[in-house]
C-alpha cells in the first residue's frame, strides 16, 4: 500500500505544475444584418454605395484648395476679418452710410455714396452762389455759399451791400478759398450805413496762377453768377427775439 502511495507522489512531482490558462479570447462579433444586393434599373447607371461606419469627407469642388480640418480637442486658430469696399448705386435716393469692420474690430461709417454729400457730373461745372438771408438788414451779416468748377482756387463775391464805413468805394468784394470739390463758404457784414433797396452780389470765379521767379500773378476767370439782394432798414428789434 506504501509502496502504491508512493509511487503516485513521484509521478505528481516529475510532471511538475501546470501552466496557468491565459486570457480567455473575446467573442467574435454577432453577424450584422445581410444587406440586399442593389438592383439596377435597365438603361441605369448603378447606385453607389455608401458606408454608414465611415467618417464623412467635405466635398471639395475642382480646382478649389482642401480646408484642413482642426483635430479634436484642438485651439481654433482666430482668423482676421477681411475688409471689402462696399458699391453703392449712384440714384438719388441712395443716401444710407456704408458701414465696414476692420480687423481690430473698429467700426468705420463712410459717407453715403450717390446721395446728397455727391455733386452730380452735369452740375461740377456750373457756378453757383446763394446768400442767406435774402434780406438782410442795415449792421447785420448774410452767410456766403459757393461752388465753382473744380479747377478754381479762389471766388470774388463783390456787391454794394458790402461797402464799408467812411469808404469811397460803393462795390466791395470779398475774397474766399475753395476746396478740391470747389465749395466755399464764409460770412459778410452789411454795413449800417449801407443802403437800403434792391442790390446785387455778383461771384467771380477765378484761378490764379504765379511766377515764382518773376513774382507776376496771372488771373483767369473760368465762372461767373449773380443774385439779388434786398437790404432793409435798421431796426434795434432785431436783437430781440
Amino acid at each position: 500500500m506504501r509502496l502504491a502511495i508512493r509511487i503516485a507522489v513521484a509521478a505528481v512531482l516529475t510532471a511538475g505544475p501546470s501552466s496557468p490558462a491565459g486570457p480567455a479570447a473575446p467573442p467574435p462579433p454577432p453577424p450584422g444584418p445581410a444587406r440586399a444586393p442593389a438592383t439596377t434599373a435597365p438603361g441605369r447607371a448603378p447606385a453607389a454605395t455608401v458606408d454608414v461606419d465611415a467618417t464623412p469627407t467635405p466635398a471639395v469642388a475642382p480646382g478649389a484648395t482642401p480646408t484642413p480640418m482642426a483635430a479634436p480637442g484642438a485651439t481654433p486658430t482666430p482668423t482676421p476679418m477681411a475688409t471689402s469696399t462696399p458699391v453703392a448705386s449712384a440714384g438719388s435716393g441712395a443716401t444710407a452710410t456704408a458701414t465696414l469692420s476692420t480687423r481690430t474690430d473698429h467700426t468705420v461709417s463712410l459717407p453715403p455714396f450717390g446721395g446728397r454729400n455727391t455733386i452730380p457730373p452735369w452740375l461740377k461745372k456750373v457756378p453757383s452762389l446763394r446768400v442767406l438771408p435774402l434780406w438782410p438788414r442795415q449792421a447785420g451779416h448774410v452767410r456766403i455759399f459757393v461752388h465753382c468748377p473744380p479747377k478754381s482756387n479762389h471766388a470774388l463775391i463783390g456787391s454794394t451791400a458790402f461797402n464799408l464805413k467812411g469808404s469811397r468805394r460803393l462795390y466791395r468784394e470779398v475774397g474766399l478759398g475753395l476746396s478740391d470739390r470747389g465749395l466755399g463758404h464764409r460770412a459778410a457784414s452789411i454795413s449800417y450805413f449801407a443802403l437800403p433797396g434792391f442790390h446785387e452780389a455778383c461771384l467771380k470765379c477765378v484761378k490764379v496762377t504765379m511766377n515764382q521767379q518773376t513774382r507776376i500773378r496771372r488771373i483767369r476767370v473760368l465762372g461767373r453768377d449773380s443774385t439779388p439782394l434786398y437790404v432793409r432798414r435798421f431796426s434795434i428789434w432785431q436783437f430781440f427775439d
